[in-house]
């Protein structure tokens, strides 16, 4: 296969893991031709859309793809069903994949006329969660829908370390809270559990709890110590018991952000919060605590800090092993490329 990834960067290779993985890829021989059209950062160097279009189907036709496999369109760089169908009918006559990991609903997040515009001449839909997800990307036009689970890259998660015996703190949640629209109460779906989580960990735990994340739903808390760079999110875990996470879109069935992994590859127990399917994606794995409320949040908190020392490290070692074998970049893009040759090209 010709693989043309067209990733969603603001810098040419931001895109750590989905870029090792595809590398690893062409090396192992899996694609016979690979190359990256980061085509946001492209947009942003010709200063003309039209330019950048036409840039991006002289691309396309140079490269001769089998696969055009696009992450993440938004309205920053406007597709139109037109444009696609200039890509797709190229002389190579690719097929087109879409990757989209980010969650949508009918209200808060919609899907924007671009991603509509993908999904309605996309060959397959790659999701993040199903669920209702499945059924507005369905309801757009999306034709083959799957599913991928999100991914970590060992450049800047899950390096190899020594389990410390003493940890500044007790439990750590990396988690933004934006209010929308400014108002207080009003958040993202699944905010509001997420503020409860981290308030009642507060008040069992005091000071050994703490928040790094920004947003107004966290101003005057006082666990909340600011926003910490995505790549630094490994050191904060580390130097606590357990981490901790409420989702946001909570009711997205399958789905997780990028922290679920990234939490798992750090070597630390991890809580969150239980989403429709999980009992069938992220059933039984060690270290690894599903709960269904706040309040049972703790709970298994509290639970974690009575075992010894040696059993949470052991616990931590054990969700790091099952994140390396199954959420680790290389494997999950592995699957995906594996899915789309099987489907796509069955001779």
């Amino acid at each position: 296969m010709r693989w043309f990834y067209v990733p969603n960067e603001g810098t040419e290779g931001d895109q750590i893991g989905t870029r090792m993985a595809f590398e690893k890829l062409h090396a192992e021989g899996v694609f016979s031709a690979y190359t990256a059209y980061s085509y946001l950062v492209r947009d942003q160097a010709l200063q003309n859309h039209q330019q950048a279009l036409d840039e991006f189907l002289q691309a396309v036709m140079n490269f001769a793809p089998d696969v055009i496999f696009i992450q993440h369109p938004g309205p920053d760089y406007p597709l139109d069903r037109a444009f696609l169908q200039k890509l797709k009918t190229t002389p190579s006559q690719p097929r087109l994949v879409l990757y989209e990991e980010d969650p949508y609903d009918p209200y808060i997040k919609r899907l924007n006329s671009s991603i509509k515009a993908v999904i309605a001449e996309s060959d397959m839909c790659v999701l993040g969660g199903v669920g209702y997800l499945a059924r507005l990307v369905r309801e757009a036009g999306g034709k083959k829908i799957r599913f991928a689970k999100h991914s970590y890259d060992t450049r800047r998660f899950g390096a190899d370390w020594r389990p410390t015996l003493s940890r500044s703190l007790d439990a750590v949640m990396i988690a933004n809270l934006t209010c929308l629209k400014r108002i207080p109460w009003l958040f993202m779906p699944g905010g509001r559990k997420r503020q409860q989580t981290a308030h009642a960990f507060y008040r069992q735990l005091g000071e050994r709890f703490a928040v790094y994340g920004g947003g107004q739903g966290w101003q005057d808390a006082p666990f909340c110590k600011g926003p910490v760079a995505y790549h630094r999110q490994g050191e904060v875990i580390r130097d606590a018991w357990m981490s901790v996470n409420w989702g946001q879109f909570d009711e997205i069935a399958m789905y997780t952000s990028d922290r679920f992994p990234i939490s798992l590859a750090c070597g630390v127990p991890h809580i969150t919060n239980y989403q429709p399917g999980y009992e069938h994606v992220f059933d039984r794995i060690p270290g690894l605590f599903i709960v269904k409320s706040p309040n049972e949040a703790v709970d298994v908190g509290l639970y974690i800090l009575s075992l010894p020392v040696e059993r949470r490290n052991e616990l931590g070692f054990e969700a790091a092993e099952y994140a390396r074998k199954h959420l680790e970049a290389t494997v999950v893009y592995g699957d995906i490329v594996s899915v789309v040759a099987e489907q796509l090209f069955p001779k």
